[in-house]
């Protein structure tokens, strides 16, 4: 029986992005699902029109648009997809990455035209399908782009290539805490994780003298002349372990942290990981993966909820605990999974 191909076009940024991650997975599961999928770099950069062949992340390496044009019959849209691919005719499905409310704060606050754009997609026939990791979001998108065609599936974990034992980060003395709190969203316009780096201060200050926190992905000093005075007077509290833009050992810094505080109230990427690395989760309410919720913005009531996480990890013990969390991700993520999800549905749209 011919293999259906699909043919996943989106910006190849390893360590840079949580789309990218989800996109990789996503071509992996496939391919599990008895599919050939391919991953094909394009509009990597503002600009940028060209696509990087032979760019590697693990298993996956990206090939050329001509395979895409020549060879897939349905073509996935992650991040843009070349003018001469389109006008092959070929059905499209469309990712959702982001969060609703995301696409909307960047037109309104950025007037980037995001959500206007996604509003515009389903107007053309050739995208079939879009698709969403968030059951909850499933009714938003069908109402804000007056489509039904919208589907949910489970979002894509390499359980194998991120296992719960493996190499840990080695903080200096003086950045070692106990427990390692863990903070490493990115800074959104309508979410930034600045409620909890504060709330995670205050849980510090007046329940834990020995814990340390540890921000990760803190926007450029450069482009944000807030930053380096901020983050300089929350060190002078002593409770700041290691601060850092992006880095491209995150999975090893989850190894070595204990606690992962989030103010997002979805599995997000960054959830998925550091429960696979067996972290323990604070996040906001509807976060399945979360030991404890919290409104994010909600300072000591975050607070409180990151000492009935670390009472819990105290009185269970961190080793049981890390293993319970791993397991808690097992239970409803895979590749497998979602694999078997998305086969279905790419199968349905060839058959019309």
């Amino acid at each position: 029986m011919k293999k259906i191909k699909i043919a996943h076009f989106g910006n190849f940024c390893p360590h840079q992005a949580g789309i990218h991650s989800a996109a990789r997975d996503l071509i992996l599961a496939e391919r599990i699902a008895g599919l050939d999928s391919n991953y094909i770099d394009y509009g990597s950069g503002k600009g940028c029109t060209h696509s990087r062949v032979w760019m590697q992340d693990g298993e996956i390496t990206t090939i050329s648009p001509d395979w895409a044009i020549d060879e897939a019959d349905i073509i996935v849209h992650h991040s843009a997809v070349p003018k001469k691919v389109m006008d092959t005719g070929k059905p499209v499905v469309m990712y959702l990455h982001g969060r609703p409310e995301y696409s909307f704060v960047l037109d309104w606050e950025k007037k980037q035209g995001c959500l206007r754009a996604e509003m515009e997609y389903p107007k053309n026939p050739q995208y079939k399908k879009f698709m969403t990791f968030w059951p909850g979001h499933k009714e938003i998108w069908e109402q804000l782009l007056n489509t039904k065609n919208v589907e949910c599936v489970s979002p894509p974990m390499d359980l194998k290539g991120l296992p719960l034992e493996g190499k840990k980060y080695e903080f200096a003395p003086l950045n070692r805490g106990r427990p390692n709190i863990l903070i490493c969203d990115m800074w959104r316009e309508d979410i930034t994780p600045f409620n909890t780096v504060l709330a995670a201060l205050s849980f510090a200050e007046k329940q834990c003298p020995t814990a340390k926190i540890h921000v990760i992905a803190i926007p450029s000093p450069k482009n944000n002349p807030m930053i380096d005075p901020m983050f300089g007077n929350l060190r002078k509290s002593g409770k700041i372990g290691k601060l850092s833009t992006i880095v491209n050992n995150l999975d090893e810094m989850m190894r070595a942290c204990d606690i992962l505080v989030t103010p997002l109230g979805i599995e997000t990427r960054t959830t998925l990981e550091a429960a696979a690395c067996g972290l323990s989760i604070v996040g906001g309410n509807g976060n399945s993966l979360a030991a404890y919720v919290s409104d994010p913005r909600d300072i000591d009531g975050t607070a409180k909820a990151i000492g009935l996480c670390w009472e819990t990890i105290r009185r269970t013990g961190l080793k049981t605990i890390r293993k319970e969390n791993r397991e808690l991700l097992e239970n409803d993520f895979s590749l497998e999974k979602t694999g078997l999800q998305v086969r279905k549905i790419y199968e349905g749209i060839l058959k019309e």
